[in-house]
Order: structure tokens, then sequence, then C-alpha cells
């Protein structure tokens, strides 16, 4: 999987933007699965809240090259098994059919597909009843 990265600390809105529209265009042209985009949290803006993060979440919804070439945008903060490895501050452009696929070596995603496979939700679901059973019970 090609994976490439881009961070936009310290950058305003408009060199954020620039910078973003640039590494797009060549990670589209050049076949790339997954560009992550690290815009911050916002921790550090006067404003209290990352404004970068929102002027680029807004790009990319409007950028129509995107559907065209096949990718999604998928949130640091969603629960698909793409972005298990990221937060809030990092929006991801995924090459479509990959969301669902597990980042890190090969011992890395067996232990994520065990972990959030169906079944180890079923089971997590149901030892989390038996215990509410048994605090009830005292």
């Amino acid at each position: 999987m090609k994976i490439e990265t881009l961070n936009l600390h310290g950058l305003n809105v408009e060199e954020a933007r620039q910078k973003t529209v640039q590494n797009l265009d060549w990670c589209l042209n050049n076949g790339v699965d997954l560009l992550d985009l690290n815009h911050g949290k916002g921790h550090h803006s006067s404003l209290g809240f990352s404004v970068v993060k929102q002027e680029i979440r807004k790009l990319l919804k409007e950028e129509k090259s995107l559907k065209e070439f096949g990718y999604k945008i998928v949130y640091g903060e969603s629960d698909l098994p793409i972005a298990l490895s990221y937060d809030d501050g990092h929006t991801l452009i995924v090459a479509r059919g990959l969301e669902n696929e597990y980042l890190g070596g090969g011992k890395q995603q067996a232990k994520h597909q065990q972990i959030f496979s169906k079944e180890a939700q079923q089971k997590r679901k149901y030892l989390k009843g038996i215990n509410a059973q048994k605090k009830a019970r005292k």
C-alpha cells in the first residue's frame, strides 16, 4: 500500500490549502493509496479549535476529482479499520475499497482483524452482559 503523509502544522489556512491541493494532485496522479493529512486538533490555535482542519475538510468535500479518481475522505476519528491508528487531528484520503483494510505489518493486521472482527465484538458484548448481571446480583 502506497502511503504519503502531509504535515500541515504551523501553516496558515492559505498555505495549508495550497500545499494540500498540490500534494493531492500529485497523489491522485501517482496512484497513492492513502494520503494522511496531519492538520492537528487545534490545541495551539488562538481560537481554541483547528481552523486549518475545518478549512481542509471543507476543501476536500468540494474537490470533485476525488470521486473521479475513486477516492474517499475518511476522518481520523472514524471507526473504519483504516483509521484505527489515527485521531481527529488527521484526515485521510483513501482509495475506494481500502477503507476497510487494516494498516501495519502482518502481525499488526492480524491483531486488528482479531480484535475488531464481528465475532470478537459479539464476544465482548456477551461478556459485558454477563458482567452487568453479576453487578446487578450484588
